[in-house]
């Protein structure tokens, strides 16, 4: 058995469907979880996780491929606002449980690098660039 051929979006209007696809399915997600107050397994609605992750496995293609059509001037505005939703999301779990920062600084690391991470990039720039200069 080869592998499944990438799935190749030659409209925006295609692509943009499916990705309505994805958030909307996240946004009605349902999960089973155990209630004390009960003493039973009940559903739950939440909002599933959003990340590029999971929106690039979707549409069926890399993050790569996500960025190739982002470079693209008719798709750009699109999968512009497809990240913002998912970094929002991620900002929001940020807030509300302190654990999606490494995920942010890592989907978005322009937006979300510490300025001692910079820093730091710039002195070990400088430092090399006088060790090779010797």
């Amino acid at each position: 058995m080869g592998l499944a051929s990438p799935v190749t979006y030659s409209c925006v209007s295609d692509m943009e469907r499916k990705i309505e696809q994805y958030f909307n399915e996240r946004a009605n997600y349902k999960t089973e979880v155990f209630s004390t107050k009960k003493g039973e397994i009940v559903e739950v609605a939440e909002q599933a996780p959003l990340h590029l992750t999971g929106l690039c496995d979707y549409l069926g293609i890399s993050q790569d491929d996500l960025e190739a059509y982002q470079q693209r001037p008719e798709f750009a505005e699109l999968i512009r606002r497809a990240k913002k939703k998912c970094e929002a999301y991620l900002v929001d779990q940020c807030v509300r449980l302190h654990k999606a920062d490494f995920i942010l600084k890592n989907n978005f690391p322009a937006q979300w690098q510490e300025s001692s991470d910079a820093l730091l990039n710039d002195e070990l720039k400088k430092i090399l660039v006088e060790f090779v200069a010797k």
